[in-house]
């Protein structure tokens, strides 16, 4: 049995004092490391969540727009100014429709745009041609 002198157990206190230091501080540089990793995580899944909603409502508000612009393409000649019957958009989404003189055209030849709403923001407005055949 080896018996150690008070020098080397008391320098063997202090190395060991150090190291639980040490560890506590890479613990801590972890830490951060991994929370900062997780922040950014959230951020880019919340980016992403948002801008897949927005591509959904572009997607929805483009389509309402072309339903309703060949409905009016089937629709009756309706004189200036008025207005052609509305598809049913979806739930949140409203769409109009107004017409008004061709520029350079007679009374047979009409402007219409289409305009679709989620909630008041407008999300799309597209304008065509219609004349009476």
């Amino acid at each position: 049995m080896t018996n150690s002198s008070p020098v080397e157990y008391s320098n063997r206190r202090h190395k060991a004092g150090k190291q639980r230091g040490f560890i506590l501080a890479e613990t801590l540089v972890a830490v951060a490391i991994i929370g900062t990793g997780i922040l950014a995580s959230m951020s880019a899944l919340s980016t992403a969540s948002l801008t897949t909603e927005k591509v959904k409502n572009d997607a929805t508000a483009s389509w309402i727009a072309t339903s309703e612009l060949e409905l009016i393409k089937l629709s009756a000649f309706v004189p200036t100014p008025g207005t052609y019957t509305n598809i049913t958009p979806p739930n949140g989404f409203t769409v109009q429709n107004t017409t008004s003189a061709f520029s350079g055209g007679d009374s047979f030849i009409q402007t219409v745009t289409v305009k679709v709403f989620n909630g008041s923001k407008e999300l799309i407005s597209i304008e065509m041609v219609k004349v009476d055949r």
